[in-house]
């Protein structure tokens, strides 16, 4: 019974978040530009993705939508983090001082 509940939770959340968001869509509240990211038919297996890996129990098919999302935006994150080898080691220094930093008032 819990897992039907479960099963109906995940799908109702979606149909809403979509519904709320095809509506806002028709009152062209955002702009072009963002309607056009907003509305990306690679992004919603993301979403759903998403959705149900947070309200449903069983994460097979979150993960498994959540994979496909990632493998449709692949190419968008290559492109993005195609620059991403100049910025680790100063990132990596940040965490570490950071790390050092908070560890060490723990201990005290």
């Amino acid at each position: 019974m819990a897992a039907k509940k479960d099963n109906r939770l995940a799908w109702g959340i979606s149909l809403l978040f979509f519904g709320i968001l095809f509506l806002i869509k028709q009152f062209h509240i955002f702009s072009p530009e963002i309607s056009a990211i907003v509305f990306d038919y690679r992004n919603f297996p993301f979403i759903l993705g998403i959705i149900f890996l947070l309200t449903h129990t069983n994460k097979n098919i979150g993960l498994i939508l959540f994979l496909v999302g990632i493998l449709f935006r692949l190419s968008d994150i290559i492109h993005y983090t195609r620059n991403i080898s100049d910025y680790i080691w100063p990132v990596l220094l940040i965490i570490a001082g950071v790390f050092m930093i908070f560890s060490r008032k723990i201990g005290k």
